[in-house]
C-alpha cells in the first residue's frame, strides 16, 4: 500500500468514526490529508471504493497479526489459541467506533467486491481456527472442527455485542482466559462423549464459496489481475501475474499452476483482495 493510500485510509477512519460515512465529505477527507481531490481519485475512485479498501486494510492488519503469532516458536498450541482470541477483541476495541458507525448507518456498499472481501474474511478466519483446534487439541478433535469453530463464534460474538454496545472496556486478557477454559470443556466433552458431527467444514463454507463463486466468474477474475498487473513495477509479481493472466484465458485453465503462483502473492497488501479471489476460484475448480 502506498503512502498515500495509507495516510487517506488513516484520516477516512478517523472522519468516519466521528462523523459518520455519509456526513463525510471527499473534501474533508482531501482536507484532512492535506491532498487535492484529483489526488484522492488517483487513489480512490469513490467514497464506496474507499471504504472497500478499509474493510481490506483491517483484514490485512489483523492477518498480518495471525501469521505473525503463527510464526512464533517458543508459544505452545494452547498459549497461540489464547493470543489469537486476545488479538480479536483488541482489533475490534480499537475500531469499535467505526464499527459502530457502520452498524448505525448500515452503509456497507453489498456489491460484488463487498460480498466477495467479507465471505473470503470468514473462509479464512475457518481455515485459521481449523489449523488453531488441531495444533492446540490434536487430531482427534478434527471431526468436531466445524461444530466447535460455529460455537466459538458465538461465544466470541456475544462478548463483542457487549464491547461495541455497552462500551465496556473488558480485560481482553482475562477474558480470553476464561473463554479458553470454556472451549476447553466442550472439547473435553466431545472425545469424551464421541457424538455424531452436526457440521462439516464444506457445508460451512459452502454458501461463502457459491457467494463468491457466483460473483467471480473468470473473466471478471482475469480483469482484476489485469488490473492489478497495471498497478505494480515489481518484476516478480509482473511475472507472477502474466502467468496467472495466461492461464485464465484459456478454456480449461491449469489449476496448479494457479495455485504455484498464488504463494507469490503472500504478504503483499496491494494482492490481498486478488490472492483471495485467486484462493477461493481454484477451491471451486479440479485440477
Amino acid at each position: 500500500m502506498t503512502n498515500k493510500k495509507h495516510l487517506i485510509i488513516e484520516q477516512a477512519l478517523h472522519l468516519f468514526a466521528s462523523k459518520g460515512f455519509e456526513s463525510t465529505s471527499i473534501q474533508e477527507i482531501t482536507d484532512a490529508c492535506g491532498i487535492s481531490k484529483g489526488s484522492f481519485y488517483l487513489s480512490f475512485k469513490s467514497k464506496d471504493e474507499l471504504l472497500l479498501s478499509i474493510f481490506e486494510y483491517f483484514f490485512s492488519e489483523i492477518s498480518k497479526r495471525f501469521t505473525e503469532l503463527d510464526a512464533l516458536q517458543h508459544v505452545t498450541p494452547k498459549e497461540k489459541f489464547h493470543q489469537l482470541l486476545i488479538i480479536q477483541f483488541e482489533e475490534i476495541d480499537r475500531h469499535a467506533d467505526f464499527i459502530l458507525m457502520q452498524i448505525r448507518e448500515q452503509t456497507n456498499p453489498l456489491n460484488k467486491n463487498m460480498t466477495e472481501l467479507l465471505a473470503s474474511m470468514q473462509i479464512q478466519h475457518h481455515t485459521i481456527l481449523h489449523k488453531t483446534f488441531v495444533d492446540a487439541y490434536g487430531k482427534d478433535i478434527e471431526p468436531y472442527v466445524a461444530d466447535l469453530i460455529v460455537m466459538v463464534k458465538g461465544l466470541v460474538h456475544g462478548y463483542i455485542e457487549i464491547i461495541l454496545t455497552h462500551r465496556q472496556q473488558l480485560n481482553t486478557h482475562q477474558l480470553s482466559a476464561f473463554l479458553m477454559d470454556r472451549i476447553d470443556d466442550i472439547v473435553a466433552s466431545f472425545l469424551s462423549r464421541m457424538p455424531e458431527p452436526f457440521l462439516s467444514l464444506p457445508m460451512l463454507n459452502k454458501n461463502l464459496l457459491q457467494n463468491i463463486a457466483s460473483n467471480s466468474p473468470k473473466k471478471v477474475l482475469l480483469q482484476e489481475v489485469l488490473d492489478c498487473r497495471t498497478n505494480t513495477v515489481d518484476e516478480d509479481l509482473l511475472v507472477t501475474l502474466d502467468v496467472i493472466a495466461e492461464e485464465l484465458k484459456k478454456d480449461k485453465p491449469r489449476i496448479p499452476v494457479i495455485k504455484g503462483m498464488l504463494a507469490n502473492l503472500d504478504g503483499n497488501e496491494e494482492m490481498l483482495s486478488l490472492q483471495n479471489q485467486l484462493m477461493v476460484y481454484v477451491t471451486n475448480q479440479r485440477d
